[in-house]
């Protein structure tokens, strides 16, 4: 791959290639020629495989000290070798000759993760982990129904359990939800109003008591991925005496056999570097890390 500061000649190709990259990510808005600013201090640096644009870092100074990287992507189907890495890297080099001494990086979209890393761990840059987005790959997941200790048991949400998946929620996370906050939430992009499928929504329980939920969900409102919506993985969790048991696999794994049927081909999910148990979880079901936001110390 050759890695060249973006020509203004290329920048109508940047845009598009930027606004296809992100289009399917949560909260992206559409970009325009003059969102690069390549002309009034942006730093602009562009990967190419011959004549094809596979990569682009865009960053510019947020103040004497800080720089910022607001988009660090690759096309989908180079994703997998961190060809995001060298642009990356230039772009760094010239943020820090600028006077910046750290750096928030704020929508990476590439893969692996811990590739870049390793590479900023090895030259003595320390990171300050933000959110991740995993994505699963459906067809390579074997769905099936996973098998759970005996006195548990899951069932799919019912009428009326708006407050009882509040106080389960409450019980799992430490937050104040209500019974009518239920259905004004908004995860993912998702409308509870007009999305809300109850056959989606799981939750764990032994006898008789909820001890756990987790929600399989339908992204109508996000772009499609060929014909098929992408899906999310939401509020997955288990009170803390109960964990351990295998409760969070097997809910996930009922909400990812609920996306299976519903033709979706690929499912995304949200957690934090710190949070171990979970990301081990989503790992080893299959979800890898293709979006993330960090800080690097310089």
């Amino acid at each position: 791959m050759k890695t060249e500061r973006l020509q203004k000649k290329n920048i109508d190709v940047a845009v598009s290639f930027i606004n296809d990259v992100y289009a399917d990510t949560e909260g992206f808005k559409m970009v325009s020629i003059e969102d690069l600013e390549i002309s009034t201090g942006a730093t602009v640096f562009s990967g190419w495989m011959g004549s094809e644009l596979t990569s682009l870092v865009y960053g510019k100074m947020l103040d004497p000290n800080q720089g910022g990287i607001h988009w660090a992507c690759v096309k989908r189907d180079f994703r997998g070798e961190c060809h995001s890495l060298e642009p990356m890297q230039a772009c760094i080099l010239e943020l820090k000759e600028k006077g910046a001494d750290r750096i928030h990086v704020s929508s990476w979209l590439d893969s692996p993760y811990r590739r870049v890393l390793k590479h900023f761990e090895s030259s003595g840059v320390k990171v300050e982990h933000g959110q991740l987005t995993l994505f699963l790959d459906m067809q390579r997941c074997e769905k099936k129904a996973q098998p759970i200790k005996s006195g548990y048991k899951l069932h799919s949400f019912r009428e009326g359990d708006d407050q009882t998946w509040a106080k389960v929620k409450n019980a799992i996370f430490g937050s104040s939800s209500t019974a009518s906050d239920f259905w004004t939430q908004n995860f993912l992009g998702v409308d509870m109003r007009s999305d809300f499928d109850p056959q989606g929504f799981f939750f764990a329980e032994q006898e008789g008591n909820p001890i756990g939920i987790c929600a399989g969900l339908v992204l109508h409102n996000r772009n499609k991925i060929g014909e098929s919506y992408l899906g999310g993985i939401g509020w997955t969790g288990v009170v803390e005496e109960h964990r351990g048991s295998g409760l969070g696999r097997a809910l996930m794994m009922s909400a990812l056999n609920y996306l299976d049927e519903k033709g979706i081909i690929l499912t995304e999910v949200g957690t934090q570097f710190h949070r171990t148990a979970a990301l081990n979880l989503y790992e080893s079901i299959g979800f890898q890390i293709h979006i993330a936001s960090f800080n690097l110390l310089l």
